[in-house]
């Protein structure tokens, strides 16, 4: 249970603190160390724990503990630092926290409210779950959104960020309590501390904030997907919206720079390229069907099996190919082949069938030739790892 006098909540800003060393124990791969007070947060309530340095002494003698993660303890307010380097117990410690991790992390729990706040009070969904991760916030609603409510909710949240209100850190009594109007995931005994947004959000949470909306900065809210009536958002909030905004800058400016186009004419480029692209991949792929063509007019077949191996095909031309072979000719198998682009150790092949069924010898040549595919009775497709004699040679002799 959390008593909320530890100094991560009665100063949330603090970054560097002094405290002593209660225990110290080996733990995964490292040490498990425990002091009289910290100002690290420990992960929880959806929000990682807090990083940084344990000191103890100065100059040469040092010694420096390196705290990948703040996890909490069995007792009330106790925090376990998971560190690299023991500590011996008793010793004065100097705490510094990784400030940029803190700090994007109270920007970022903060910028989870102002959103959830307002998606609950425009549309009544309840956030069911949320995840604080390296760089983005993952958040679920018990309810669909669209496009256009979710961009409504960006501009909203921005909008709070601008109007700069008061976000406060509550513990009320009970009585203050039950008289509160305020959002929480599931019933917690003993105090609640309850984090309020002037205008835009009350709800229990036990993680760190900023002192006003201002200093969330930005919010993007990146992507959206629904699934069985709930939709996600992921979010960035903070420095770290602010750097994903530089690097989509960034990323444009140099394709404009390849275009040769301005920034806002980027879409309507990008556009025209595809359509000629498309374009010129009909024009390719209608001369590779005469090439084709002209192939399979001059094509005689050993046979009932027609043996073909063309470079530059795909897995579609490959299958072109077979059928023209079986419609053309007198062959009543036909084994298509085309080296695979961008794999010389590899061959593409479709096999097609006039009648009798394939994959019993599909799976015998991809055993032999170190292959993978399959597919239907009358035509299977797949590759091998074979050079062509090696492949020619074995389909001869198993469907020859």
């Amino acid at each position: 249970m959390e008593t909320f006098d530890e100094l991560y909540y009665t100063k949330p800003y603090l970054r560097e603190f002094d405290g002593k060393v209660v225990s110290c124990d080996a733990a995964d791969g490292g040490f498990a160390i425990v002091l009289d007070q910290t100002a690290f947060y420990p992960t929880g309530g959806g929000q990682p724990g807090d990083r940084g340095t344990l000191c103890v002494g100065a100059g040469d003698d040092s010694l420096v503990a390196h705290v990948r993660e703040a996890v909490p303890g069995n007792d009330a307010g106790e925090v376990i630092h998971l560190a690299d380097v023991a500590l011996p117990v008793g010793a004065n410690v100097h705490g510094s926290l990784d400030w940029t991790w803190r700090r994007d992390n109270m920007e970022a729990h903060t910028g989870e409210h102002i959103v959830s706040g307002i998606v609950h009070a425009l549309f009544g969904y309840n956030n069911v779950g949320f995840h604080m991760g390296e760089r983005c916030i993952e958040v679920d609603f018990d309810g669909v959104l669209t496009p256009d409510d979710v961009l409504d909710v960006e501009r909203r949240a921005n909008a709070a960020i601008r109007e700069d209100v008061c976000v406060e850190a509550l513990l009320p009594s009970p009585t203050e309590l039950a008289a509160m109007d305020y959002r929480s995931k599931k019933d917690h005994d003993g105090q609640i501390r309850v984090v309020r947004i002037d205008g835009v959000d009350s709800c229990a949470c036990c993680g760190t904030h900023v002192s006003s909306t201002g200093e969330v900065g930005l919010i993007k809210i990146l992507r959206m997907t629904t699934k069985k009536k709930r939709t996600r958002l992921e979010l960035l909030c903070g420095r770290r919206a602010l750097v994903a905004c530089e690097e989509a800058m960034d990323a444009l400016r140099e394709t404009s720079n390849f275009l040769t186009v301005a920034d806002e004419e980027v879409p309507e480029a990008v556009r025209r390229l595809s359509g000629e692209k498309d374009d010129l991949k009909h024009q390719l792929k209608q001369a590779s069907r005469k090439q084709i063509d002209q192939y399979v007019a001059g094509l005689v077949p050993d046979g009932t099996l027609a043996m073909c191996c063309l470079p530059g095909l795909d897995v579609e031309d490959l299958r072109y190919l077979c059928e023209r072979v079986l419609e053309v000719t007198g062959a009543t198998v036909c084994a298509a082949l085309s080296p695979v682009d961008g794999d010389a150790t590899r061959l593409a092949y479709v096999i097609a069938s006039s009648g009798e069924d394939l994959r019993p010898a599909c799976k015998e040549l991809n055993s032999r030739l170190g292959g993978r595919g399959g597919g239907k009775p009358q035509m299977v497709q797949g590759s091998w790892a074979a050079a062509r004699d090696a492949a020619e040679a074995a389909v001869r002799e198993v469907l020859g």
